[in-house]
């Protein structure tokens, strides 16, 4: 009777303790580096990017687990004009859209490992959907073009990152690893 006693004030103990611990992590933020500005005076908003964050109650060795979703959206346009072997001008104008809507698993780093207090270091597997949108345009002397596409494609994806927290519920991230950009910053919220 003593260990049933004592293995449950154990468990009760342990649920308060993980109850007083802010669970959940929402980032926002902007991202750079995109496969889109190889083409020449592309032109486009930064990526936006929102993460979704649960931390869950497993260990495993000198880290935690949490999981989450993750969206990014990225939209960008590029107009040329150009002249053909004939010498007739064309002008062309391009629009392609980049966003992803993902499912997230991340393996996070105790502060006993990193010896820097309010510092979180983790790396993190994507797992979702890439919804891309291409729309071109051309006019000139041969007359007018159109060609849409849209594509729904799997998406899988891995990132580094890190949270630095000034406060116990605010803070700032920064991550590198492909979704729709390489580098990722911005804000983190623990609630």
């Amino acid at each position: 009777m003593k260990k049933i006693v004592s293995t449950l004030l154990l468990c009760c103990a342990l649920t308060g303790a993980y109850a007083q611990m802010k669970l959940n992590v929402v980032q926002a933020g902007i991202g750079f580096g995109n496969s889109l500005d190889y083409a020449s005076g592309a032109k486009g908003m930064p990526t936006l990017n929102f993460t979704y964050e649960r931390m869950l109650p497993f260990k495993a060795g000198p880290g935690t687990f949490g999981a989450g979703i993750t969206a990014s959206y990225r939209k960008v346009t590029w107009e040329s004009t150009y002249l053909d072997y004939e010498d007739v001008e064309t002008r062309a104008k391009w629009k392609h859209s980049n966003a992803i809507v993902a499912l997230r698993g991340a393996y996070h780093l105790n502060s006993d490992v990193i010896k820097i207090e309010n510092l979180d270091l983790y790396g993190a597997a994507q797992l979702g959907a890439r919804f891309w949108s291409s729309k071109y345009t051309a006019s000139g002397d041969y007359g007018e073009g159109l060609k849409n596409s849209k594509e729904t494609d799997v998406h899988f994806g891995l990132v580094a990152g890190a949270r630095y927290f000034f406060t116990p519920n605010f803070g700032v991230y920064s991550e590198v690893g492909y979704d729709v950009t390489w580098i990722k910053i911005g804000i983190a919220g623990r609630f």
